[in-house]
């Protein structure tokens, strides 16, 4: 392999680790696009270049996550009775979501990222939060767990990490902005361990893979990224604390934008 794809492959995953620790969203955001873009120039055949994509995604945010969790949890910026809350449905739904994904063709799991990340957009800037924020959260738990199935569900099918979904979901309810990050990072990771295990077993039997991959996760990629990304999703994490919570939601807003234009422009 090129030594450029593995420098671009690295320079993505800085990219994402920065992401993932300001903004909760675990690098898919980044990882997908840039993935789209380049697997082709390996020899990653048309009809398997989103869903490896996406497999490879959920694998780097496994790491990308734990670093980013790490740093939020020393910053207490997690509100754990919320992520044990929400754990059943994000189990559930990452293993649905990576059974359909692996089935879906190339061009329908590229319209509906897109499609995802536009209306996500539109919320994170300009809705407006609930009334009431979620305080008691014994009495919150099914709402909380029908979430994290609904997160789980999307976000292992696109590969894009649990808080592009549940940071505006947890802003939505009331929960401040930083512990809505932080909250949201740590249920990504949850959702990348089984999306991307379902990944994995679901593209075992694949035929027409590249060489270099286990199921639908391409290996030079997910290593590559991995390195970078745990390097700075620590920075990102820290980037956290010292901006408002508008402008965290205004980042939030332009990096969903910014990918959704990049799937619609892959047509």
């Amino acid at each position: 392999m090129d030594l450029i794809f593995i420098l671009m492959f690295l320079a993505s995953g800085v990219v994402a680790g920065i992401l993932a620790g300001f903004l909760g969203i675990g690098g898919g955001l980044v990882v997908v696009p840039l993935l789209s873009f380049v697997l082709p120039m390996v020899g990653v055949p048309e009809q398997n270049l989103m869903v490896i994509a996406v497999g490879t995604s959920m694998a780097t945010i496994i790491f990308t996550a734990l670093a980013s969790t790490n740093s939020h949890r020393k910053n207490h910026n997690v509100v754990w009775p919320a992520v044990f809350s929400l754990f059943p449905g994000l189990m559930f739904g990452a293993l649905l979501g990576g059974t359909l994904g692996s089935q879906m063709s190339n061009n329908s799991l590229a319209l509906f990222f897109g499609v995802f990340c536009s209306f996500l957009a539109l919320y994170v800037v300009f809705g407006q939060r609930y009334i009431r924020p979620v305080s008691d959260y014994a009495q919150s738990r099914v709402w909380l767990s029908l979430i994290g199935f609904i997160t789980g569900l999307i976000s292992s099918l696109v590969g894009i990490g649990g808080g592009t979904m549940l940071g505006p979901a947890l802003i939505w309810l009331g929960l401040e902005a930083r512990r809505a990050v932080g909250t949201s990072a740590t249920c990504g990771l949850l959702i990348a361990v089984f999306g991307s295990l379902s990944y994995v077993i679901n593209g075992a039997n694949a035929v027409d893979l590249p060489p270099y991959t286990i199921g639908y996760v391409y290996l030079p990629a997910f290593f590559a990224i991995i390195t970078t990304s745990m390097l700075f999703a620590p920075l990102g994490a820290k980037m956290a604390t010292h901006f408002s919570e508008r402008v965290i939601r205004i980042c939030l807003g332009i990096a969903l934008a910014a990918s959704a234009l990049k799937m619609f422009i892959s047509f």
